[in-house]
This record gives C-alpha cells, sequence and structure tokens, in this order.
C-alpha cells in the first residue's frame, strides 16, 4: 500500500517534533533537511539545500511496524505516539523507556528518545535521557553539545536555569526502517519544517537505535551531532515514508 503521508498529515493534528534535527538540518544549508531518493543517475548529488541522495538504498520500510492502538502524548508541544502494545511503559519524571523489543518498539524509541535529547526540554528531562539512552563512541559528545546548546538557548530566551528553554518546531509526518536486527535498527524519520524564511520543507534524518539486553538506546550519531545524518527530501518521495498514524 502506497501511503501519502504529507496529504495525511495536513488533514489531521500538526505534530511537533525535535529540533536537533532541525538544528541538524541547518548544517546541511538551510535550517532544514531531508532526503531525495531519486532515479537520477549521480549518487552525490546535491541541492541548494544539501546533499541528495538519489539512489533509493534496500530497505524494509514498505512494511509497516506501529500497532493499531497508538495514542498521543505531548513533550514541550511535541505530539509523539505511543502504545500500549509497544511503549513506552515507564514516563515517569519526563521520561520514556520499556519499549517492546520489535520494530514497532525501535520506531517509537527512536522518536521520544530523539525528541527528549533536544536542549529545549530542560535539563531535568534531556540529562537522564541523555546518560541512559544514548550509547555509542560520540554519547559523551552528545552530552557536551545538548548542554551547551541549552545554555545558549537559556541566555537567548532568559529562563532559569533547569526549565524548558522553548518549544520545539517541526512536524512528525513518518518514519521508514532501513535495516532491522534484533540488536541493531536503522531507520529514518521524516519531518516537516521551516526554515529561517518561513518556507516549509522536507527533512529526513537517519536514526539509529540499539537494543541494549532491556531496552532500546539511540546510537548516539558521528560526532554527537545529527549534521551529517540529514538529507533533502522533494515531496514525491515522501510517499516512501509510512505515517505516524494507527498501524501504519
Amino acid at each position: 500500500m502506497t501511503y501519502d503521508v504529507i496529504s495525511r498529515a495536513r488533514r489531521t493534528t500538526r505534530r511537533r517534533v525535535t529540533a536537533i534535527l532541525i538544528a541538524a538540518a541547518a548544517a546541511v544549508g538551510a535550517a532544514a533537511a531531508a532526503m531525495i531518493i531519486s532515479a537520477g543517475p549521480d549518487p552525490s548529488a546535491t541541492s541548494p539545500l544539501g546533499p541528495v541522495l538519489v539512489r533509493p538504498e534496500a530497505t524494509s520500510g514498505g512494511r509497516a511496524a506501529l500497532p493499531d492502538d497508538l495514542d498521543w502524548v505531548d513533550v514541550a508541544g511535541v505530539s509523539i505516539p505511543v502504545s500500549k502494545q509497544s511503549g513506552p511503559h515507564i514516563t515517569s519524571d519526563g521520561q520514556a523507556r520499556g519499549f517492546a523489543h520489535d520494530r514497532g518498539g525501535a520506531v517509537l524509541a527512536a522518536a521520544h528518545i530523539v525528541v527528549r535529547a533536544n536542549p529545549q526540554v530542560g535539563p531535568t528531562v534531556f540529562e537522564p535521557t541523555l546518560l541512559t539512552q544514548v550509547v555509542g563512541a560520540d554519547a559523551a559528545s552528545m552530552r557536551v553539545q545538548v548542554a551547551q546548546a541549552y545554555d545558549e538557548l537559556r541566555r537567548q530566551t532568559g529562563v532559569a536555569d533547569g526549565q524548558p528553554a522553548g518549544r520545539l518546531n517541526a512536524t512528525l509526518l513518518g518514519y521508514r526502517i532501513v535495516s532491522y536486527t534484533d540488536e541493531e535498527v536503522v531507520l529514518r524519520l521524516l519531518t516537516e519544517a521551516t526554515d529561517g524564511s518561513g518556507s516549509s520543507l522536507m527533512v529526513s534524518t537517519e536514526v539509529r537505535v540499539r537494543w541494549t539486553g532491556s531496552d532500546w538506546a539511540l546510537l548516539a550519531p558521528a560526532g554527537g551531532t545529527f549534521d551529517q545524518a540529514v538529507t533533502v527530501v522533494l515531496d514525491p518521495y515522501t510517499a516512501m515514508f509510512l505515517p505516524f498514524s494507527a498501524g501504519g
């Protein structure tokens, strides 16, 4: 089944997600980015917005991963899907843990951890998230960079130390699983973001999650930022992503 995730999203409540992805997109070139998948011949093509992936990678993205029992919770202005079946099953103190050891659990873990690793949510949320739910060689670097970003946002907004520092500004549209094993999952999150001029752009960020033996954890991106994980996507190719809707 082909899903038009953009039209679905525009017909439903806009779901905001992750400034960390927007910051990464800015580094690509225009304050927003996404994945373009094209039949073009040049795999190293670029656009004015940043690098372009012009050959679709072999993926299992067409296979729906999410269960039919999705609901939504708000985290710092972001609506994120939750499921009694796939998790999270532990949500105390602003955290999200306890995801099912399956495709749905991996997708939801990726979305929840990435949102809670943003400086905007404040240190009471991002510090324990980064400390306990982010793994890999670049995890320490990610903790440092998020803390620095929080200090800068706090100075800009004038909020007290320890408080949330603003709202997240992007719309979560869909996901695509690139590869899945019981130990590690590679997926792409599709978001709609607004650049500095107010224009809307499609953005895709590659996210990796790893099974720790008891839960999914985010594998910190190279260098501790998502700068190299984003690419630019055009409207026709958004249909390659599955929507964040019940059973999607």
